[in-house]
């Protein structure tokens, strides 16, 4: 049994590797760390894409940047110059690779693979003592990054559903400059469904389907969906598919995080890295994994991830609320904001970077009486399931 860790951090995902990799530069008086995660070996399983508002530590490992993004609903397309604050893709491989080489060459962290936790952290004369497939572990702190529950409805407002495939086509059929971050279709009740395209070559991208919905979708429910619009992009052209991608992200949830005594912290997509307006989290487990390795360093207790201001909870909450009764407004709605949002405002509120002036013109942007009478009647919702091991 391994009893002299200062950390067990509980997943090797994006927030339990990039934690471990701050700790891995830079220990200070967290010395000795490990991370356990369940996969035997990583594969290059998610895309990342954020704005570049400025110089970042993974700039060397981001794979393409667009100044152009573009939005479409059936009445209209918004093309978004943002050649000064550039789109940019950051694949998962080439993450865990350069998260594993790091950790490898550090002296004080240690990375395992293949190791499945078999019960919750247990407090034992001080001391966090977790069971595992690989013999128990004692840490005077834990980092829980694991999901606490499988999504279910009513475990948040909306949850985001996507089914991705990196696939090469016979001919030239992308706009390799332009990403199409939302193409809307109007034919999934109850749900905003749309086709978001990362063009890598021009014959070459990573087209996902994506619905927002207060069910769950898994790949199976997003198959058709997915080979119609293949089908539609690159016509009866044959089509390679290089990998694939699937995820569900909270949207609005309940944040019920169990902590189980001093010491003991959940963090991650379910634990308030995710914004809730967007279930964008790269970036927002980033400023995290700064936070808590700075903590950690100075020998003080971990840190969770930051909450939003009462401001940012009340308009994502709002618009999600509004998405949730009028999913059919969907395409206008996001027409409008990135039509009518000066795009460096708007990218500052989606990175959570915002000014008042900012959230202003945001809301300037969007249809008042709608909003207003959805303040005045919020939508019902299911109870939210509790977050538990």
């Amino acid at each position: 049994m391994r009893t002299d860790l200062d950390l067990l951090v509980l997943g090797g995902g994006c927030a339990g590797l990039s934690l471990a990799l701050r700790l891995a530069e830079r220990p200070g008086q967290c010395r000795r760390v490990a991370v356990l995660e369940s996969r035997s070996a990583y594969v290059n399983d998610r895309s990342w894409c954020f704005w570049r508002l400025g110089p970042h530590r993974f700039e060397p490992l981001v794979r393409r940047t667009w100044s152009t993004v573009a939005v479409r609903s059936a009445s209209r397309t918004v093309h978004v110059d943002c050649t000064r604050i550039p789109y940019q893709l950051l694949e998962s491989g080439a993450f865990y690779e350069h998260a594993a080489a790091v950790i490898g060459a550090s002296d004080n962290v240690e990375l395992s693979t293949g190791v499945s936790v078999l019960g919750s952290p247990r407090l034992v004369a001080g001391r966090w003592r977790v069971e595992t497939s690989a013999g128990p572990f004692s840490a005077a702190r834990v980092i829980d990054t694991r999901p606490p529950s499988p999504p279910r409805q009513g475990g948040a407002t909306l949850w985001q559903s996507f089914l991705g495939e990196e696939l090469i086509c016979e001919r030239p059929v992308f706009d390799a400059t332009c990403v199409e971050l939302m193409d809307f279709a109007n034919d999934a009740p109850g749900a905003v469904a749309f086709t978001y395209v990362l063009p890598l070559e021009s014959d070459r991208a990573l087209v996902e389907t994506t619905l927002f919905d207060p069910r769950p979708h898994g790949a199976a429910d997003l198959a058709n969906r997915q080979r119609h619009a293949v089908r539609r992009l690159c016509g009866n052209d044959g089509t390679t598919v290089v990998r694939t991608e699937r995820g569900i992200l909270p949207m609005g949830i309940a944040r019920h995080d169990t902590v189980l005594g001093r010491g003991h912290l959940r963090a991650g997509l379910m634990s308030g890295a995710a914004r809730p307006a967007t279930g964008y989290a790269f970036e927002r487990i980033q400023r995290w994994a700064d936070d808590c390795a700075g903590a950690l360093r100075r020998g003080r207790e971990p840190v969770g991830h930051a909450a939003d201001s009462w401001l940012t909870r009340t308009m994502d909450n709002l618009f999600l609320d509004v998405l949730r009764s009028h999913p059919e407004r969907g395409p206008a709605l996001f027409t409008d904001l990135f039509d009518r949002t000066p795009t460096p405002r708007l990218v500052r509120f989606l990175s959570d970077r915002a000014t008042v002036l900012d959230r202003a013109a945001v809301v300037a942007s969007l249809p008042t009486g709608l909003f207003l009478r959805q303040l005045l009647n919020p939508a019902p919702r299911g109870p939210v399931a509790a977050q538990t091991t």
